[in-house]
């Protein structure tokens, strides 16, 4: 769906640009210009006087979405075959050429360089077109919260911030119905009643919060609220119950809470028509995972819950660093990138695994290779990812930074793998998944196993 629901979307057009100005005008302005200044003044009175013209035109258009796609597609593509050009280029130039060839050489250059830098800005042009606030979203939301919490019998406050900030149509699109579970739960399971909040010694009015702002390539989604926060001995108790983990699983307190995202998992003991905290919670994860984002949860008992969604501001072309181990060409998304490290040849280690310091830090060392079932090798460099829990990624050779064109993975799913894309030499690199890298290297599932 489109920004009005219908496939379409408003596209201002360019204002039409002014005609020359003829003899006759330029001649008027000279006059005005030689007169005194009582005279002008009585000039600018009678222009006053005249009657309004018509109001202007509104300088916008409807699209169909789907064409907007396809033109961002052929975009995307131009910048590749861009880049793709100036790296035979560069190889060219390292070979001889002189008199007309060195010329024509050199012009060649000029010209492709052109081409790209303007591919770039059609590049960047369809993609505005695309943009929309996160405010079409949240708009909706007061009322829905407001009808809940009468149902529910509780007091609420919900405060947004951020309606502004825009990300793909695409996303604020696919956003809706996560948001709403989101919500929901928060309502139901999150924020007590005005009797519980009055024992526990809280204002009786509970207080959600809606936020989004932009952060580097990346917009960030936050709802919190200062309910009851989230039992991380109850969520293993259940997930036990439920078969969802095995009674040997050794989880902390973050990967309990992450529990909640396991298919079939749920607090409640009966349904009912509002979600209970957990309810569809799989749902939420795999569709901020198909925006290519990330889901985490941070929950304090007796204080509240906080659930930050990151998001590519824009889905189709990704700032990303290119890296190799085992033979494989792979990128990761800079969103998550903190800075290289060189690794030493042996490890410092805590309960058997290696760990190295990083400005004063002791971090976890994980094998990416291993991480993604591939054969092992000597792993050189370390990449600090920011995620809740830091972590450094060992790599066999770090190859550059490319923004590149994203292709989701359709007829397969690889498990830490979100889609493929071309090198500037024509290379298929597979990219990493935001949120693989924001669990630690790890899937949900296989965590709880």
């Amino acid at each position: 769906p489109g920004a009005d629901g219908d496939g379409a979307v408003a596209v201002a057009a360019p204002a039409p640009s002014p005609s020359a100005p003829g003899a006759a005008e330029i001649a008027a302005v000279a006059a005005e210009v030689k007169a005194t200044p009582g005279a002008r003044r009585e000039a600018a009175e009678k222009k006053d006087e005249r009657p309004q013209s018509a109001p202007a035109k509104e300088e916008s258009i409807r699209i169909d979405a789907v064409k907007l796609d396809a033109l961002l597609e052929v975009a995307g593509e131009s910048v590749q075959a861009a880049n793709q050009a100036a790296v035979l280029l560069e190889r060219l130039m390292q070979f001889k050429f002189e008199g007309q060839a060195q010329t024509l050489m050199s012009t060649l250059a000029e010209t492709l360089e052109r081409a790209s830098r303007y591919s770039t800005e059609l590049q960047r042009a369809t993609l505005a077109t695309r943009m929309q606030p996160v405010g079409r979203l949240f708009q909706k939301f007061p009322r829905l919260v407001r009808e809940l919490a009468k149902d529910l019998g509780k007091e609420v406050d919900l405060n947004i911030e951020g309606a502004e900030t825009e990300v793909d149509r695409v996303v604020v699109d696919s956003l809706y119905d996560p948001l709403v579970h989101m919500l929901r739960n928060s309502l139901d399971h999150g924020v007590e009643t005005p009797e519980e909040r009055a024992i526990a010694g809280k204002p009786i009015k509970s207080f959600i919060q809606l936020k989004a702002w932009q952060e580097a390539n990346s917009v960030m989604i936050v709802l919190q609220d200062d309910g009851k926060g989230m039992d991380p001995v109850k969520l293993r108790a259940k997930a036990l119950q439920k078969g969802l983990i095995s009674e040997s699983a050794q989880l902390s307190t973050d990967d309990c809470l992450q529990l909640v995202f396991l298919p079939g998992f749920s607090t409640k003991e009966v349904a009912s028509s509002v979600s209970g905290r957990g309810v569809g919670m799989d749902v939420v994860k795999t569709a901020v995972e198909k925006n290519r984002g990330a889901i985490q949860i941070e929950s304090v008992l007796g204080q509240g819950t906080k659930f930050s969604i990151r998001l590519p501001i824009e889905l189709s072309i990704v700032p990303t660093m290119l890296v190799s181990t085992s033979g494989a060409a792979l990128a990761l998304p800079m969103a998550v990138v903190q800075r290289v490290v060189e690794l030493p040849e042996v490890f410092m280690e805590v309960g058997g695994a290696p760990v190295l310091k990083d400005q004063g830090r002791p971090l976890p060392v994980r094998s990416l290779a291993d991480s993604l079932g591939y054969e092992s090798c000597r792993e050189k460099v370390g990449i600090v990812v920011s995620a809740p829990q830091p972590y450094i990624l060992a790599v066999e050779a770090v190859d550059g930074t490319a923004d590149l064109v994203i292709k989701p993975m359709t007829a397969i799913t690889v498990e830490g793998i979100t889609g493929t894309a071309r090198s500037a030499e024509g290379e298929l690199v597979l990219v990493v998944g935001l949120s693989f890298l924001m669990d630690g290297c790890r899937g949900s599932v296989r965590m709880a196993a």
